[in-house]
């Protein structure tokens, strides 16, 4: 039997909204999926939340205020809000997370627990608020606390990443960054919130000190230190895998460490019995081996490009910006971060096995060469490194 799945309420103009609830066939166990707005000018769009009702509920996500799309999502590229956006309220998200859980016949206050994918912005940032109308534990993995519970982390990452950017060789941000910055922490800093159930392995969820049989955590690094997802049903049903970014489809998830990404790929493989995988952003996913074998190929290929691109010395800004290196040709004179941490994962990985090394360093930009070697005995070299458990990342910057 498949999983049966049943629209509540569909999307609105903003394309967000819409609610839908699949069901586990065989069992009582449901898992509700609330798609929140958040902007796609930089960035995956929509965020999808997760409502588990099982042998207890959870919340797995929150997505971020309105107020704060319009200004970290518009103001960090210099680009003006659309009036279509401007004119959202800001408790919008506020009120589609309501309204899905009254469709899905709950609301803040029953829940038992408040799960974290990870720490960005539109994955937590609303969960003070879900803290204010209910008292859920709130679990996340132990290294995605600082960024949900330290009320500076954000400002921290921001003035600190001056530096790396700078030797990128990518474009500062057009905006007066520290102002911006300081702007954003004054709303940010009352965001944060206690970690009560910190995890660091895989293993059942566990509530109150009982084991939950039918959800269980799993550590997907890569994406970020501490990502995880929920496992849901029972070992031998079919089972939904809420994969927060670790996993998605058809855009492909920014690594910020591509050596554990890779290792997470490996480890999603081998799961058995994953009729489903709801992500946190785009299309469900009903092939798990397929998608996985495709962002092995697309990391493979990337690695190419990369170590292809330093015949001759190149700065990680120069490399995301070659024609065809992404999808679409960046401006190189705009500041685009997430386009230079996949770049900069990659060489990362080509530098661990000596496939590129830094050649010299000019204004205070790194350039890299490649080794001359064919690309497939380097790569021969990644997958040792992919497979070797031992070997952990260096981060160089």
């Amino acid at each position: 039997m498949s999983l049966k799945c049943t629209l509540l309420i569909p999307n609105s103009p903003s394309k967000s909204g819409r609610v839908r609830r699949f069901q586990i066939p065989g069992t009582r166990t449901r898992v509700t999926q609330i798609t929140t707005f958040c902007a796609d000018i930089v960035g995956p769009g929509p965020t999808h939340i997760y409502l588990v009702e099982g042998e207890c509920i959870v919340l797995l996500d929150t997505g971020i205020p309105a107020s704060l799309v319009k200004k970290l999502f518009y103001s960090w590229r210099g680009e003006p809000v659309p009036p279509e956006i401007e004119a959202l309220p800001d408790n919008y998200i506020e009120e589609q997370i309501s309204t899905g859980l009254k469709a899905a016949g709950y609301a803040m206050k029953d829940l038992d627990i408040l799960a974290i994918s990870h720490g960005h912005p539109d994955h937590f940032f609303l969960g003070s608020h879900i803290l204010r109308h209910g008292k859920p534990k709130v679990l996340a993995h132990l290294y995605e606390t600082s960024a949900i519970s330290n009320p500076w982390e954000m400002l921290s990452r921001w003035i600190s990443g001056r530096e790396k950017i700078a030797a990128l060789g990518m474009p500062q941000p057009s905006y007066p960054s520290l102002e911006l910055a300081e702007h954003v922490n004054r709303e940010a800093e009352g965001l944060a919130f206690r970690v009560d159930i910190p995890v660091f392995q895989d293993s059942p969820l566990q509530v109150n000190g009982s084991t939950v049989h039918d959800i269980s955590i799993r550590h997907l690094p890569g994406h970020s230190p501490g990502s995880i997802g929920l496992l849901v049903g029972a070992r031998d049903e079919q089972r939904i895998l809420l994969a927060g970014d670790a996993i998605l489809y058809p855009i492909t998830p920014v690594p910020g460490d591509l050596l554990l990404y890779l290792r997470t790929l490996r480890k999603l493989e081998g799961l058995e019995n994953v009729a489903l995988v709801l992500p946190a952003h785009g299309r469900a996913i009903k092939d798990l081996r397929s998608r996985v074998l495709f962002l092995q190929n697309h990391h493979h290929r990337r690695l190419r490009l990369t170590y292809e691109a330093c015949r001759s010395p190149r700065s990680p800004w120069e490399i995301a910006t070659m024609p065809k290196y992404f999808n679409v040709r960046l401006d190189p004179d705009k500041f685009n971060p997430l386009a230079a941490t996949e770049t900069l994962a990659h060489m990362e990985v080509l530098l661990m096995a000596a496939g590129i090394f830094r050649s010299h360093i000019r204004k205070g930009v790194h350039y890299f060469q490649n080794s001359g070697e064919p690309f497939r005995d380097v790569y021969e070299r990644v997958k040792d490194l992919v497979n070797d458990e031992k070997t952990k990342p260096i981060m160089r910057y």
